[in-house]
C-alpha cells in the first residue's frame, strides 16, 4: 500500500495537469459540498421520517464520495457525479456500500451557503423535474444544513503566494492552491509549470497543520492563520537537524 502511494505521488508531481473550464468548475462545485451536513428533514416516496429518528443522521462529503451515517453506525458509502451546468443541477449517486449497493439513483441538488436539497429517484429510472417525493414517486427527498464548528473561522480554500526563508537566508517564493478535501484540505505547491509539492492538512481553529512530501523529502508545517488571509508557517523536513524554517502564505485570489 505505501509502495503505491509513493507512485501514485510520484506521478502527480511529474505529470501536473492543467485543468479546462469544465474541470475548474466541477472542482469549485465540489468544494461548495466539503464536510459534514446534519440530515434535518428527510421524506422516501411520501413518507416522512420522524424527527426523532434523524438526530444524529449525516451526510459526509470527501472530494467526490459520500457516507451516510447515523451516529452509531455507517448506513452507505456512495460516488457522485456532479453536473452544476444544469439547470437544476444534477447529481447521479452510485451506491457502493450498503442498502441499493451497486445501484445508480438519478437526482437534482441545489446548495446556497449552509443549505442542501438533494432530490433522488431511488429506481435510477428518471431523474426528478422538482424536489418532492410524493407517495408513488419512487424518490428520496433530503434537507440538511452544514455543520460547523464555532471555532473554525472562514474557509481556507483558495490561491495564496508562499515566501519561505531557509536557515542560510535564502528565499523561495511558489503558488500554492489549498482544496477542501472532507473535513480537511489537499495543499499543492507550484513552481513554474510543475508540482513542487503536496500534502494534508487539519485545521482546529486558528491552527492549521500541513503534512507534506515531495521527491526524496518530506516534512511538516504548523501555521498561525492570521487576519488578513495570512498564514505564517514554520516546517522542517524529515531526516534533517530539526531546524525550524519559516514561510509566510498570503491569499491572492481573495476579493
Amino acid at each position: 500500500m505505501l509502495l503505491h502511494a509513493v507512485t501514485f505521488v510520484g506521478l502527480l508531481l511529474a505529470q501536473p495537469e492543467i485543468p479546462s473550464p469544465k474541470d475548474a468548475a466541477l472542482k469549485q462545485e465540489l468544494a461548495r459540498l466539503q464536510g459534514g451536513w446534519q440530515i434535518e428533514a428527510m421524506q422516501e416516496d411520501g413518507e416522512k421520517t420522524a424527527a426523532a429518528d434523524l438526530k444524529g443522521r449525516t451526510l459526509f462529503f470527501g472530494r467526490d464520495t459520500f457516507l451516510f451515517r447515523r451516529p452509531d453506525n455507517l448506513i452507505q458509502i456512495g460516488m457522485l457525479k456532479l453536473d452544476p451546468a444544469k439547470t437544476p443541477k444534477t447529481v447521479n449517486v452510485t451506491i457502493m456500500r450498503g442498502p441499493q449497493k451497486g445501484d445508480t439513483m438519478l437526482g437534482i441538488y441545489t446548495v446556497e451557503g449552509d443549505a442542501l436539497k438533494v432530490c433522488l429517484h431511488v429506481p435510477g429510472e428518471e431523474r426528478p423535474k422538482d424536489f418532492s417525493a410524493a407517495s408513488g414517486s419512487g424518490r428520496l427527498f433530503v434537507t440538511a444544513k452544514r455543520i460547523r464548528n464555532k471555532d473554525d473561522g472562514p474557509d481556507l480554500t483558495g490561491a495564496y503566494r508562499s515566501v519561505s526563508t531557509e536557515i542560510d537566508g535564502s528565499k523561495h517564493a511558489a503558488e500554492v492552491d489549498i482544496e477542501r478535501m472532507g473535513d480537511a484540505y489537499l495543499v499543492t505547491y507550484k513552481r513554474g509549470p510543475g508540482v513542487a509539492y503536496i500534502g494534508i492538512g487539519l485545521r482546529k481553529g486558528n491552527v492549521f497543520c500541513l503534512s507534506w512530501i515531495s521527491q526524496g523529502q518530506a516534512g511538516i508545517t504548523m501555521y498561525t492563520i492570521e487576519s488578513g488571509h495570512r498564514l505564517i508557517g514554520h516546517y522542517s523536513q524529515l531526516g534533517g537537524p530539526g531546524i525550524l524554517s519559516e514561510e509566510t502564505l498570503t491569499r491572492t485570489d481573495y476579493k
